[in-house]
């Protein structure tokens, strides 16, 4: 009988210890979704460059996981960029010619922030196309201008934000210990 008290009580736990404490976000965490050319979106996928892009720019890690302050959520929104894109030919190639496309990137910005932050500024928004310019210039095997960039709204987290593992990790070390204790 106080087996079945004891399963009773931790089932009826569960979902409130799955959320106790403030919100967990990857934090300061902007990774690349999108890097293609062309003109036509139904071509993108097709000519996706995601494959020059690093792995570490293509997710967030968990050293990027904070607690959110008290009066902070997690906040989120995506950054779609559209320049031109000059395309430098391999050194070997026989046709040395320069090629000139529409290039598209894609980024999602994560942060703890504060819950009243619903849009991005316009001006902010704009500082992304002179930082894209600027880091196209360290070395990358494109030569980029013109960049325009968009924001999208900010997106509000306050529970489950790093898609249920923080969550799912913690119901499964209290299942797993109670039926360690039911068992023996």
């Amino acid at each position: 009988m106080k087996h079945v008290i004891s399963l009773s009580l931790t089932l009826s736990l569960l979902p409130y210890l799955t959320i106790c404490g403030n919100v967990k976000c990857y934090d300061k965490c902007n990774i690349v979704t999108s890097f293609t050319y062309g003109t036509d979106p139904d071509e993108w996928a097709k000519n996706s460059l995601m494959g020059s892009v690093s792995d570490k720019n293509k997710a967030c890690t968990k050293e990027q996981i904070k607690e959110c302050d008290d009066k902070e959520a997690c906040l989120s929104y995506d950054v779609a960029a559209k320049a031109g894109i000059e395309m430098q030919p391999e050194k070997d190639a026989k046709d040395q010619t320069t090629v000139t496309r529409e290039g598209h990137m894609g980024f999602r910005i994560n942060f703890c922030g504060p819950k009243t932050y619903t849009a991005v500024p316009p001006n902010h928004c704009k500082e992304w196309a002179t930082s894209l310019e600027n880091e196209f210039k360290k070395g990358s095997p494109f030569t980029v201008n013109g960049v325009e960039t968009s924001c999208s709204q900010v997106k509000l987290c306050e529970e489950d934000c790093l898609g249920g593992a923080a969550g799912l990790s913690a119901t499964l070390t209290l299942l797993i210990s109670t039926l360690a204790y039911l068992l023996f």
